[in-house]
């Protein structure tokens, strides 16, 4: 993700509520690329905060690996625990989008709604 230093742009907010309507999922939420949570739907978690921030961290370490591996751009992260599993998508150049679900979503629904926010067009500010 780049800071394109320019905050007043009007940026599209995704729609986080098609990807609520997927049985399983508890939590979406929009990360922009200083740490600060832009939009959140579904049930709280503890500490968004803390987990955007490491989901940051995350996004520019899988960055880094993808670029060493010569594989093509970072598409998606997919962390699986025994509970819950985190899908974290870039959304523009400026965010990601994060999704924690039950292990026994649809997770091919959740990725296909996540893809498809990163294709909407952001309007001229």
């Amino acid at each position: 993700m780049h800071d394109t230093g320019d905050d007043a742009v009007a940026r599209a907010v995704p729609e986080l509520d098609d990807v609520l309507k997927i049985k399983g999922v508890g939590t979406a939420f929009l990360i922009r690329n200083d740490g600060s949570v832009v939009t959140m739907a579904g049930d709280p978690e503890p500490d968004i905060g803390g987990l955007s921030a490491s989901s940051l961290r995350l996004v520019f370490e899988s960055g880094m690996i993808a670029n060493r591996i010569r594989d093509g751009p970072l598409s998606q992260i997919f962390l699986e625990f025994e509970n819950r599993v985190l899908m974290i998508q870039e959304v523009d150049q400026d965010g990601v989008i994060a999704v924690i679900a039950r292990p026994d979503a649809n997770i091919g629904r959740i990725s296909y709604h996540m893809k498809k926010q990163g294709q909407r067009p952001v309007p001229a500010g």
